[in-house]
C-alpha cells in the first residue's frame, strides 16, 4: 500500500503533463514492464518470406517504433498504475490452466487466440465450437476490471447469469436539482462469474491454452501459415492468428492515418464499507452519472442540502470552471454498508490524471457526508478510447479492444466483444475451410468488423467524443440533459453502437432540434472548425458516393449495405 501511496504522489506531480515519446522497443521486451496487457511482447508481423523460417527472437531483436497513439493507448504517463491495476490478484479465480488442457506446440493448430481475457476466450470458444483446433496463448491472470453493462443488452447474450448485483433504474444528475432517471436496468458483472463461466464453455468447446507471453508471429512462405514464438522459445504453427490482448496488441497492427489521435477514459475507484451512502443517493438504483460539482467549494456533509442555484460556490457551483476537465462520480450499492465509488472523467486529452481523480472522490464524499470505513479494493481504470481505426490490408487480425471495439464517446466494449464474436468465428471458419491464405483471412475478419458502414459509424461516435473533450462542465451537463431527452430507441442505440449511418443523422437532426442554442452553436462549430467535422465528412462520402469518386479501395472496408453494428 505504501507503494501505491508513492506511486499517487508522483502522478500528482505529473498531472496535465504529457508524457515523453517512447523510445525504440525491440522484439523481446515483455509488456508486463511497461504498464499495459499482460498477454503480449512486442512482435512484428514480417512479410511473407522466400522460403519458411523461424526467428529466434531471443537473440535477433526487431526494433519497434512506438507512435504516440500507441503510447496513450498503454497508459502514457500513467502506466505504472496501469500496470498495478492489471497485476492485481484474486485466488478466488480458477486458474486457466487448471481448466484448459495444455497445448502442444507439436501439433498444428486452425487457430491461434493470443490473449487470455474475456474476449479472446469467448472468441476462442465459438472458433472452438465450430470444429476448429484452437489454442488460446496468454498469461494465467485473473479478471480484474470491473465491468458494468445494461441489463437489456446483457440478457440478449444470455450472460445474465454471471452478473453480481443489478438494478432496475439508473440516475443521473446534471446540476444541482436536475435528477434524471434512464429507465433502464443496469448490471455489474461478477468476475469470478465471468470467469468460470467463460472456462466452462471453452473447455466444452475443446480450446486448448499455453500460459507464455507470445514474442514474435512470421508469416509462411506460402502464406497459408503463421508460426508463434513465445517469449521462453516455445514455437507454435497456426492457419490463423488473431490478437485479443488489449491495448498492447495495437503493436501488432496498421492504422489508418487521416483519424483525430487517440484519447483516454481515466477512473479511480474504491470498494469499501462505508456510512452515510443511503442519506446522500438511493439505494435501490445504480448512480450512472452525478456531475453536479461537489468535489471543491462545498463543506463537508453540506451538498445534500444545496438548493437550486443556490451553490456556495455560485449557481451550479461552475464559476471559474472553463478550465477544468469535467468527471462525474459513478456508483453502484452492493448490499449493506459494501459500495463501488467511483471517479470517472469519461474522455480528455491528455488523461486526466488518477491523482486528481483521486482526490475529486474524497472532496465529494466528503460533501456528501459518505464517510469510508474500510476500503477491500482500489480500482485504476485506463481505457484508450477514438483514434485510428485499423486497416484492412494487413496479414493479422485482432478482436475486442485490440480492434479498436470501444465505443469512442462511452468506453463500453464487452457486451459489443460478445456480440461480435460468433460472426467472426464465421469469418475465420470460412477462410480455412475454403483454403484462404492468411493474407485473406485476416481481410475478411477486418472486412467483417469494421466495413466501411461501420467505420462511417465510428467516424461518428469519433466526433461526439471529440466534441465532448472540449466541453467544460456547465456545456457537458447541458449536452447529456439533451442527449438523455431523446427518444429511448436514439441514445440507446447510440450508447450501443447499433444505429447505421442514416439513422445516426436522423439522431443528430433530433439532438439539433431540441437542443439549446449554446449546445447547437457548440455543435456546429466542431463540426466546421475541428478536424474530426472533417473526418466525419469523408467518412460519409466514402460511405455514400461512387468508389470512383472518393478513391477509395476495399481493402479500407467498402461494403453496400447498411447494417448496424
Amino acid at each position: 500500500m505504501q507503494t501505491m501511496k508513492q506511486t499517487m504522489q508522483r502522478q500528482a506531480s505529473a498531472a496535465g503533463r504529457i508524457a515523453a515519446s517512447k523510445p525504440h522497443v525491440s522484439l523481446g521486451l515483455n509488456l508486463r514492464q511497461s504498464g499495459t496487457s499482460p498477454q503480449l511482447v512486442v512482435a512484428k508481423v514480417a512479410a511473407p518470406p522466400a522460403e519458411p523460417a523461424v526467428r529466434d527472437t531471443r537473440t535477433t531483436p526487431v526494433e519497434v517504433q512506438f507512435d504516440k497513439n500507441q503510447t496513450v493507448r498503454e497508459g502514457d504517463y500513467e502506466a505504472e498504475l496501469v500496470k498495478a491495476q492489471s497485476n492485481k490478484k484474486d485466488t478466488a479465480q480458477a486458474s486457466i490452466a487448471s481448466a484448459l488442457p495444455r497445448a502442444d506446440p507439436s501439433k498444428a493448430y486452425d487457430a491461434a487466440v493470443v490473449g487470455a481475457g474475456p474476449a479472446g476466450m469467448f472468441l476462442a470458444c465459438e472458433l472452438a465450437k465450430r470444429g476448429l483446433k484452437t489454442v488460446v496463448i496468454g498469461l494465467d491472470m485473473p479478471l480484474v476490471n470491473n465491468y458494468g453493462v445494461w441489463l437489456d443488452e446483457y440478457r440478449a447474450l444470455g450472460l445474465e447469469h454471471t452478473l453480481e448485483c443489478s438494478w432496475d433504474n439508473a440516475v443521473c444528475y446534471f446540476g444541482e436539482g436536475k435528477a434524471k432517471r434512464l429507465g433502464r436496468g443496469y448490471g455489474r458483472v461478477s468476475r469470478r462469474k465471468l470467469r468460470e463461466h467463460l472456462l466452462r464453455i471453452c473447455k466444452d468447446a475443446n480450446v486448448e491454452y499455453l500460459p507464455a507471453e507470445v514474442s514474435g508471429l512470421e508469416v509462411s512462405g506460402d502464406g497459408m501459415q503463421t508460426k508463434l514464438t513465445t517469449a521462453d522459445g516455445v514455437q507454435f504453427t497456426a492457419r490463423l492468428v488473431t490478437v485479443a490482448s488489449g491495448a498492447a496488441g495495437g503493436r501488432f497492427l496498421r492504422y489508418d492515418q487521416d483519424a483525430p489521435s487517440v484519447a483516454a477514459q481515466t477512473a479511480y475507484g474504491i470498494e469499501a464499507e462505508v456510512e452515510g451512502y443511503e442519506g446522500a443517493y438511493p439505494m435501490n438504483e445504480m448512480l450512472f452519472m452525478d456531475f453536479r460539482r461537489h468535489h471543491t467549494g462545498v463543506w463537508e456533509e453540506s451538498a445534500g442540502k444545496i438548493q437550486p442555484g443556490a451553490h456556495p460556490n455560485s449557481g451550479d457551483g461552475v464559476w471559474g470552471t472553463a478550465g477544468e476537465v469535467p468527471s462525474f462520480i459513478y456508483a453502484m450499492h452492493l448490499g449493506g454498508n459494501r459500495v463501488f465509488l467511483e471517479e470517472t472523467c469519461l474522455v480528455a486529452k491528455p488523461a486526466l490524471p488518477f491523482a486528481v481523480l483521486k482526490r475529486r472522490l474524497e472532496r465529494r464524499l466528503a460533501s456528501m457526508g459518505i464517510k469510508v470505513k474500510e476500503v477491500h479494493e482500489e480500482e485504476w481504470s485506463y481505457i484508450p478510447v477514438g483514434g485510428p481505426l485499423p486497416t484492412g490490408d494487413q496479414p493479422v487480425a485482432a478482436f475486442g479492444a485490440a480492434a479498436n471495439l470501444i465505443h469512442p464517446a462511452t468506453g463500453f466494449s464487452i457486451s459489443r466483444s460478445f456480440r461480435e464474436a460468433p460472426g467472426v468465428a464465421d469469418e475465420l471458419v470460412a477462410a480455412v475451410r475454403g483454403g484462404k491464405g492468411v493474407k485473406e483471412a485476416a481481410a475478411a475478419v477486418w472486412q467483417k468488423l469494421w466495413p466501411q458502414e461501420k467505420r462511417t459509424q465510428t467516424a461518428f461516435h469519433v466526433f461526439g467524443m471529440e466534441l465532448l473533450a472540449t466541453l467544460d462542465l456547465p456545456s457537458t451537463n447541458e449536452f447529456f440533459d439533451t442527449f438523455f431527452r431523446l427518444p429511448a430507441p436514439y441514445w440507446r442505440g447510440y450508447m450501443a453502437s447499433q444505429l447505421d449511418s442514416g439513422k445516426l443523422i436522423l439522431f443528430a437532426l433530433q439532438t439539433f432540434v431540441i437542443a439549446s442554442p449554446g449546445i447547437k452553436w457548440k455543435l456546429m462549430a466542431h463540426l466546421f472548425t475541428d478536424p474530426a467535422g472533417q473526418y466525419l465528412v469523408n467518412a460519409y462520402k466514402k460511405r455514400y458516393l461512387p468508389e470512383e469518386e472518393t478513391g477509395e479501395t476495399a481493402a479500407q472496408g467498402t461494403d453496400t449495405n447498411s447494417s448496424s453494428s
